[in-house]
């Protein structure tokens, strides 16, 4: 999902505001590494429940923080459920239902018990570019939701560029790099979400990643100002699309820690 659920992804769940301040940081983190290389370390799944169990075993202070890892990939996998799978993320499928978790010390997290659940009640195969460049609007509606109703959010990702600070250690050990690199990766990716600008500004530069990435995976030009105008007009329709998320989201991380 996109930056701005992940974090009401851990709000709806942690209301301590220290914890949940702390929390967000981390599960905006996660996505935002994942880019410091040119390829991935590894898997994006497998990538965030080892670095969960990561912290826990070297650096437990910092327990049970770095749960909202567990908050993240519940909300990565009910998106790739609900909006569609990018040709980009099939591999990940691939994981999730053929990857044995138990060889990776993981029986405790029983992922793939949490994706059979969800897909045998969410899931619609998505045919083709269209079904798919549909699913990344309603990602884009149920961001512009939470930025419209939830404006702690948005300041709360203003302050994670400071808040960063506290998990640079973990990240930097368990990607075996320097503090500075992690926290530059981390600087980059957060430039790129408009944060702090306007509803606008800030639609507007998700619209143009969506046409981008359009163009480049299924060759197909959407009309952005269709599309922007779309989104802007009908708050009410985003709303849906988000308590729905919402809904469905609650049911996976209560049925994740609960097995």
């Amino acid at each position: 999902m996109l930056p701005r659920r992940h974090i009401l992804d851990v709000w709806e769940l942690i209301k301590d505001d220290e914890d949940f301040r702390s929390m967000a940081t981390i599960t905006l983190a996660i996505d935002a590494i994942k880019y410091m290389h040119n390829e991935p370390k590894k898997d994006h799944l497998v990538e965030a429940l080892e670095l969960n169990e990561f912290i826990c075993f070297m650096f437990p202070a910092k327990r049970p923080r770095n749960r909202s890892l567990l908050y993240h990939i519940v909300s990565d996998l009910l998106g790739l459920l609900m909006y569609g799978i990018p040709d980009t993320r099939k591999h990940t499928i691939d994981n999730i239902e053929t990857v044995n978790y138990s060889e990776k010390n993981m029986e405790i997290y029983p992922v793939i018990e949490v994706w059979n659940n969800l897909k045998s009640k969410v899931y619609k195969k998505k045919h083709g570019a269209e079904d798919i460049i549909e699913g990344f609007i309603r990602k884009i509606r149920v961001e512009m939701d939470v930025l419209e109703r939830f404006p702690f959010v948005e300041e709360t990702f203003f302050e994670s560029k400071d808040t960063i600070k506290e998990w640079l250690p973990s990240f930097a050990s368990y990607y075996d790099e320097s503090r500075k690199k992690v926290r530059g990766a981390y600087d980059r990716w957060w430039a790129l979400w408009a944060c702090a600008g306007s509803k606008e500004e800030i639609l507007g530069a998700m619209v143009d990643r969506l046409a981008s990435q359009a163009e480049r995976e299924y060759e197909t030009v959407i009309d952005k100002e269709k599309v922007f105008t779309s989104i802007i007009s009908d708050p009410e329709t985003n709303r849906m699309e988000n308590e729905l998320f919402s809904r469905w989201y609650r049911e996976g991380v209560n049925l994740l820690l609960k097995i």
